[in-house]
């Protein structure tokens, strides 16, 4: 066969007469470019056709045999546009298709007994590779003229007249939820081979299952790169089966550092033909990097998504099919959704859910296992999450979901009276108050402040707000539904209960602003960051412990980042500009390690020891041996991490002395946040008093007994482990609880204020340089709340 430069377009069609008409065209050299119908004007003109040929109808079964050839001659154009984009057509050679087919023929060891029912379209590169390669080995293809049918293929199967078969997982999906249509005729089957698209390993063993004396290969390709690895399922088992694969023979591949799978080989294509221009699609090293999202793990491929459709909530990058999956195991359920991106003012990107009615679960259910599915991968953000209710799934003739297309619909369409949430006024005042702190427009009765991602900062704003509407603060609120919340009575009081957290917050950061005021020696009110730090510790713990326990460390960090460093490199920028000076140690965290004297308005050492604390103790948790003790026994894991933390704070000193940097170091206050966590577990009278013991003892060993004043203050460690609620005046209740939702800010912006009151308004008084900071830092607080409302209204209101 001497290869030609004649094109012959042919009309594509499910038939056999198709598939033999492109081998017929490939045996005489001819190139073959599949056309859409007689007038694809579009292929047409761009491959510069010399001939169109459309082939008869019928014919179910390819019986005519197949070698291909091993030149570089182009043999066919097939013109695709994937799941999104501009059609292009990509240009493969003889030696492209001759190379799959050997790779493949080689791994499902097919022979000429071979009868394949051919699930997916011929004019698909799947669907044509498949009829080439049993063609190859001397069998016969089945090309189903009513598309893929589970019950005609338990039919056949029955008659003896397959014994194989290909699809993609979408239809696989369709055959596992039918299993019955199958039954025993599943140990007929001797070869499968699976599309490349996403697959749990759970299907994949069920499909195993049902077919078990098959050899059931996976394949992971593109049309330009077809079959690149294959996974033997039959013989494959554990974590290796979420993978799709291993490359042999001459095929590489690689992991780009922007995470894209890489591919070179025989069998990649080496140009794309667009607009009629020939483009190179490899390059200069032969490497074809595609669209796809994957990692590499001991020679096995991992496939996450295509980098086009992967979602980018708050920094967090999330695949939307390694979600659905998740999805579908947590409803049981293996079709009837999609996700894709949609927009988020807050977060950039948020997850658009779209269900067919097919999809038989509750809305209440589906939205708690989208949550709980977001959250596995590191995003706790309900507001980011839309569920829609559409006819249909828009999706390629084989299968693959339109994301594009479902997003663009998804934007385009108008607002109906009753789709927005309910405004804040139609809200009850516990509804408004989840609303208000957590900037969102709309909780379900089941929801929680922890399960809506509430955290220290506006813990304190909600309990403000919960209190206005109850009279009081139930115990565990913040673990309380809303519905439980709804249901309770409300009281009033001259007296209520105020957490203990919240009451020494506020004495603490009161302390620290009195310390840098003339008022009293600092000697005698020096200690308060000290008890900062333990109860920043706690709250890590109770807001931040269950996503640490699942393994979820990126949710902390970007806490940590949101709500503390962003204000923090902000001022730190400001005053930077301001001085006309640059400071890398301040925004790089590390003065601390520097410089004492190092501030940046406000004294940065206090933020970058709990910043460096926070993430030494966030460390561990990756380790999954320790993620799971942990979680078995929280209370033990934190008094072994104390133990640890506080022969580090005696043996360090020995090594490297840091007197000189006042000793603020991260390594000597890690048994603080360690501290917070065990005061956060001890659930049990005997736990409370151990961790007693344990605290009077690390107190007496770590503090020195010349700081008195810490020793005084770290007291409050006691109070709130034996008394989590005090109480107070009902008319000092709300001022404590602003000053401890402020504290945050009233660090940063106290010295600002002392600044002002001291050396801009000459005011020598040390009630005032109190005052006024403590209130200043309150008002920077409030108001930063309000923008944020205002925000978050207007943004609804478009």
């Amino acid at each position: 066969m001497q290869p030609s430069s004649e094109r012959i377009g042919i009309v594509a069609a499910n038939q056999a007469s198709y598939v033999e008409a492109i081998f017929a065209c490939l045996n005489t050299g001819q190139v073959v470019v599949p056309l859409r119908n007689q007038d694809d004007r579009d292929r047409i003109q761009a491959a510069q056709l010399n001939q169109i040929l459309t082939p008869p109808l019928g014919g179910t079964w390819v019986t005519t045999p197949f070698s291909p050839a091993q030149h570089d001659a182009i043999a066919l154009i097939s013109f695709t546009s994937g799941t999104e984009g501009t059609p292009k057509g990509v240009m493969l050679t003889h030696k492209n298709l001759a190379n799959v087919v050997t790779r493949l023929n080689t791994v499902m060891k097919m022979d000429d007994s071979i009868r394949e029912y051919v699930g997916v379209p011929v004019y698909h590169s799947f669907g044509f590779g498949r009829c080439q390669a049993v063609a190859t080995a001397g069998g016969q293809s089945f090309i189903p003229s009513n598309g893929f049918n589970p019950a005609e293929i338990g039919d056949l199967l029955r008659k003896g007249e397959i014994n194989a078969i290909s699809a993609v997982p979408s239809l696989w999906r369709i055959v596992l939820d039918n299993q019955d249509l199958i039954g025993q005729a599943g140990n007929r089957v001797q070869w499968i081979e699976i599309g490349s698209q996403s697959m749990s390993r759970a299907e994949k063993e069920a499909i195993n299952a049902l077919f078990p004396n098959a050899k059931i290969v996976q394949h992971y390709g593109l049309t330009e790169a077809s079959r690149t690895t294959f996974l033997e399922i039959h013989q494959t088992e554990g974590q290796a089966l979420d993978s799709v694969g291993q490359a042999i023979s001459d095929v590489e591949v690689t992991i780009t550092p922007e995470g894209q799978i890489a591919i070179r080989g025989d069998h990649v294509a080496q140009s794309y033909l667009i607009e009629g221009q020939v483009v190179p699609l490899q390059d200069e090293h032969g490497w074809f990097v595609t669209k796809d999202l994957g990692n590499l793990e001991a020679g096995y491929l991992y496939y996450n998504g295509r980098a086009d459709d992967v979602i980018n909530c708050g920094g967090i990058k999330v695949s939307p099919e390694a979600l659905e999956t998740q999805i579908y195991q947590a409803i049981g359920q293996r079709s009837g959704l999609a996700v894709c991106r949609k927009p988020d003012p807050l977060r950039g990107e948020g997850f658009l859910v779209a269900v067919t009615p097919e999809m038989a679960v509750d809305r209440q259910q589906l939205h708690q296992a989208v949550l709980q599915s977001t959250q596995a991968f590191g995003v706790n953000a309900p507001s980011a999450i839309a569920i829609v209710e559409v006819d249909s799934l828009p999706k390629t003739t084989t299968g693959k979901i339109q994301r594009q297309q479902l997003a663009d619909w998804y934007q385009s369409q108008p607002l109906e009276p009753g789709s927005h949430n309910p405004t804040p006024s139609h809200l009850t005042p516990i509804q408004a108050a989840f609303c208000q702190a957590l900037n969102l427009r709309h909780v379900e009765p089941d929801d929680t402040f922890v399960t809506l991602g509430g955290d220290s900062l506006s813990y304190v704003q909600f309990s403000m707000a919960l209190e206005r509407a109850l009279g009081y603060l139930p115990p565990n609120w913040e673990q309380l539904s809303l519905s439980d919340l709804e249901q309770l009575t409300p009281r009033r009081s001259r007296f209520s209960a105020i957490e203990s957290t919240i009451l020494f917050r506020a004495l603490a950061i009161g302390g620290v602003v009195i310390s840098h005021t003339p008022l009293l020696p600092p000697d005698t009110v020096g200690g308060g960051a000290t008890l900062l730090l333990m109860i920043a510790g706690l709250n890590f713990a109770r807001f931040q412990g269950e996503a640490l326990l699942r393994g979820q460390v990126i949710a902390p960090l970007l806490s940590l980042f949101r709500n503390l460093l962003i204000p923090y490199f902000v001022l730190s920028i400001l005053y930077q500009l301001h001085r006309r000076e640059f400071n890398a140690p301040v925004l790089l965290l590390v003065s601390n390690f520097i410089d004492p004297h190092i501030t940046s308005i406000f004294p940065v050492w206090f933020i970058e020891v709990l910043a460096q604390c926070i993430i030494l103790f966030t460390l561990p948790f990756t380790l999954r041996s320790l993620r799971t003790f942990a979680r078995a026994q929280p209370w033990v894991f934190g008094c072994l991490c104390l133990s640890v933390w506080v022969g580090v704070a005696l043996i360090a000193p020995y090594f490297w002395n840091t007197d000189h940097l006042y000793n603020r170091m991260p390594y000597l206050s890690m048994w603080l946040i360690a501290l917070g966590w065990i005061l956060h577990f001890s659930h049990s009278k005997t736990q409370k008093i151990r961790s007693t013991l344990l605290f009077v003892v690390v107190a007496f060993i770590v503090i020195p007994s010349d700081r008195f004043s810490e020793n005084i203050w770290m007291l409050g460690t006691l109070v709130i482990l034996w008394f989590p609620d005090l109480p107070v005046p009902h008319l000092l209740k709300q001022p404590i609880q602003i000053l401890s939702a402020a504290a945050y800010y009233i660090y940063l912006t106290h010295m600002i204020f002392i600044h002002i009151v001291a050396k801009a308004l000459g005011i020598r008084s040390p009630l005032l340089m109190i005052a006024i900071p403590l209130l200043g830092g309150a008002l920077v607080w409030m108001t930063l709340q309000t923008i944020q409302q205002w925000i978050s209204d207007r943004r609804f209101a478009e």
